[in-house]
């Protein structure tokens, strides 16, 4: 398989294990930015079997994408690169579709956590300022402008270097411990934990027919970020400072992921009833820490779930500007954004993705209508990189393997490919169900995705026009 050498990573190979998972940390963290949702519509059964198997789905896919990315250690961009190598030979025009589909999965998270924070810090701080004025169909109010504040506060950090933003991850993922641990032990401590929660929704449980299997496959649509987001470590590959580092970060921060779910997911199962998620599913959590310790100690775990999200911002502009440069790297975007600034990072691309969202805050109603749009690129890029690693142990047999997973892992993506591929179908056009996303959220969805393919055709245009040198890293 031939490949351009002049399009290779500039990246300083600096990046510790401990580094990375520090960022996928946020990932965990992602519970509490739309957990609520599943909660209240599925019930606690449903909602942990839901976070909890998808979990455990990503942290299986990380293997997989840990083989792919030990074949191209020069190359950036994680699960959008490994759809782009894989399908090379079948059908060029998966490459920039995947990429940007990924990219948009992950600069997304700025929208949607950056929403979810201002809405917290406004129910726990600001609950008298109700103001707020129509914009088109949405309604903005102070929680919004609280979460473009907050990007534009994380892309600063962002801008000036990996290391400071893993630095910032390391210690806000020690005070994300606390209300996980809080939450995790509460059924062990708490009165206020009840199994009772648990019997009436098996009581309820619905049958298991189409229309069960719709709705499951509509909500796999919508956890498939926060599920699979431990992918990201695989994004910085050639930033690792050994390629054993890239397997502990994968394979680690893929089983915290799936611990952290379960025992969040079964705690606020029983802290929580149904109807209360139902009515405030960014808000819940204040009352559920309330029940466990207090009102008195409310502001304090308020302030430590928002540091939870606040990870889910620096890891989305750290991920998600990787996945951007590797595209432009590779060809399959605008050459203006296959450059680092200063301090050796993608700043360019930081800056698309700050402005991409800060449009998404006011422009879509709710984190999960955002999440939507977000999740029909990054599903569908993960469906090509799962078909990607399946060509490439056909196409690229003889190309050394650093990690070779066994046999019996080729069935196990043929099955996870179909199970996407039914996510996609089904999911993405079953939104309607959960009431937080429609026509206007798939259109933008499948539009930003279709741009991907204007601005590959620009770039093969700026190609034609001079020489690709990529080689050396431009400042800015």
């Amino acid at each position: 398989m031939a490949h351009n050498d002049n399009n290779v990573s500039h990246l300083p190979q600096t990046l510790r294990w401990t580094d990375a998972f520090a960022l996928s940390m946020a990932v965990s963290g992602s519970i509490f930015a739309s957990f609520g949702f599943a909660l209240g519509a599925l019930g606690p059964i449903g909602a942990l079997a839901l976070w909890v198997g998808s979990a455990a789905i990503g942290a299986c896919q990380n293997w997989i994408f840990l083989e792919v990315s030990s074949m191209f250690p020069d190359k950036p961009g994680g699960i959008a690169m490994i759809a782009t190598e894989g399908w090379r030979r079948r059908c060029t025009l998966v490459g920039p579709i995947a990429s940007f589909g990924y990219w948009l999965g992950w600069s997304a998270v700025l929208a949607i956590v950056g929403v979810s924070a201002g809405s917290l810090i406004q129910a726990q701080w600001f609950a008298d300022n109700t103001w707020s004025y129509q914009l088109g169909s949405v309604s903005v109010g102070l929680a919004h402008f609280i979460g473009a504040g907050l990007i534009i506060v994380f892309w600063q950090f962002n801008r000036r270097g990996v290391h400071l933003a893993a630095s910032v991850s390391k210690y806000m993922g020690v005070l994300l411990l606390i209300p996980i641990l809080v939450l995790a032990l509460a059924p062990l401590y708490s009165p206020a934990w009840r199994f009772e929660h648990f019997q009436q929704a098996w009581e309820r449980l619905p049958a298991t027919d189409w229309t069960t299997g719709r709705t499951a496959l509509m909500w796999l649509f919508l956890i498939a970020w926060s599920a699979y987001g431990t992918e990201m470590c695989a994004a910085f590959g050639p930033e690792y400072r050994t390629k054993r580092d890239m397997r502990l970060a994968l394979v680690t921060s893929g089983v915290y992921t799936v611990v952290v779910f379960a025992a969040v997911a079964f705690s606020l199962g029983g802290l929580t009833d149904q109807q209360v998620a139902l009515d405030n599913p960014n808000g819940f959590f204040i009352g559920a820490f309330d029940a466990l310790l207090g009102s008195e100690y409310s502001s304090f775990f308020v302030g430590t779930l928002l540091i939870g999200l606040f990870m889910g911002l620096n890891a989305s502009l750290a991920d998600g500007s990787r996945a951007l440069y590797g595209m432009a790297l590779e060809g399959l975007t605008i050459r203006q954004l296959g450059v680092l600034n200063k301090h050796r990072v993608p700043g360019r691309c930081m800056t698309v993705a700050v402005v991409l969202n800060i449009g998404m805050i006011f422009l879509l109603s709710s984190p999960l209508a955002i999440l939507v749009t977000a999740n029909i690129g990054y599903v569908v890029s993960i469906f090509f990189a799962l078909t990607g690693f399946l060509w490439l142990r056909k196409d690229a047999a003889g190309l050394e393997r650093p990690v070779r997973l066994g046999r019996g892992w080729v069935p196990v993506a043929w099955a996870f490919s179909l199970l996407t591929g039914s996510i996609v179908i089904v999911g993405a056009a079953s939104t309607e169900l959960v009431g937080y996303g429609g026509t206007k959220e798939l259109l933008m969805g499948v539009g930003i995705l279709l741009l991907s393919v204007v601005l590959y055709g620009v770039r093969k245009l700026q190609d034609r026009r001079q020489p690709n040198d990529l080689s050396s890293p431009p400042k800015v």
